[in-house]
């Protein structure tokens, strides 16, 4: 009767131990994400209902991306910061990857400080960097190094977690965000001039823009007026497009003076000058 007594209370006690264990493991995973979760296309997020169970961006917290160049130049390395926060949470961390316009891994990362950072290059043959020991550090940095040629547009996308250190998921909240990281204006004229998928129809111009471009991918086609250094002026276009031929005409009202015009669509990019009468 005893061993009968001994066996219920030694089976008692390893599911407390085993429902402590998951029960500490849900407030944000302490020694590092579980990666592939940064709401990237083919990606869900902590917040989903086997983890955290909260739908992103629905607290009253925020996550950030940010680098330390407007543009970046192929080959070469930049700082990139990641900060999350949310008043009352006591715990935080994040994971983040960069992705070309075909969803295709883009860079190297390489970490800066090993004690609050973690790199993983196995997961979905994607890059990931995370926190390593989730705490109330809310600010991340590591280092990411440009494709050796020019990528076209790159999209980083973070995923954060705001947990209340209560030891299970209840009251966590994950928020999400993406940034656009463009090749250097000088990477992208080496690639417009070996293509004509752009063209303007007159120029120079005054209160109008027309043009004749040609998308050869589905999706995303942004044509936007630069000045010369760089600065976006305006958003001409944003818009879901077919492939194909496409003509445009565009308002501006701007200084006179010489502008660029930039145009993406998928890995295609390319700028054209443009006088403003």
């Amino acid at each position: 009767m005893k061993k009968v007594h001994l066996l219920t209370f030694s089976c008692a006690m390893l599911l407390i131990a085993a429902l402590t264990l998951i029960s500490t493991q849900s407030s944000t995973h302490p020694n590092a994400p579980d990666w592939g979760y940064t709401g990237a296309p083919s990606e869900n997020t902590c917040g989903k209902s086997t983890c955290h169970n909260n739908t992103p961006n629905t607290g009253n917290g925020s996550v950030s991306i940010t680098f330390n160049s407007q543009f970046y130049i192929p080959g070469n390395t930049y700082l990139v910061t990641v900060s999350t926060d949310e008043a009352g949470m006591g715990r935080f961390g994040f994971e983040t990857n960069c992705l070309d316009a075909s969803n295709v891994k883009q860079g190297t990362a390489a970490l800066i400080n090993t004690t609050n950072t973690s790199l993983n290059t196995t997961t979905l043959n994607r890059w990931y960097v995370g926190h390593k020991s989730a705490g109330t550090t809310k600010t991340w940095t590591y280092n990411w190094t440009a494709p050796a040629t020019n990528a076209g547009d790159l999209t980083f996308y973070v995923a954060s977690l705001c947990a209340n250190n209560n030891n299970n998921s209840t009251g966590d909240h994950c928020y999400t965000t993406t940034a656009v990281f463009q090749p250097q204006l000088s990477a992208v004229n080496s690639v417009a001039n070996a293509r004509n998928n752009f063209e303007l129809i007159q120029n120079p111009v005054s209160d109008k823009i027309t043009v004749n471009y040609n998308n050869s991918h589905n999706g995303s086609t942004i044509i936007r007026l630069l000045d010369m250094s760089g600065r976006e002026v305006s958003v001409l276009l944003n818009e879901e497009q077919n492939p194909g031929a496409h003509a445009s005409t565009f308002l501006i009202s701007t200084n006179s003076g010489l502008y660029l015009l930039d145009y993406s669509n998928g890995n295609n990019h390319e700028v054209k000058k443009v006088i403003v009468l």
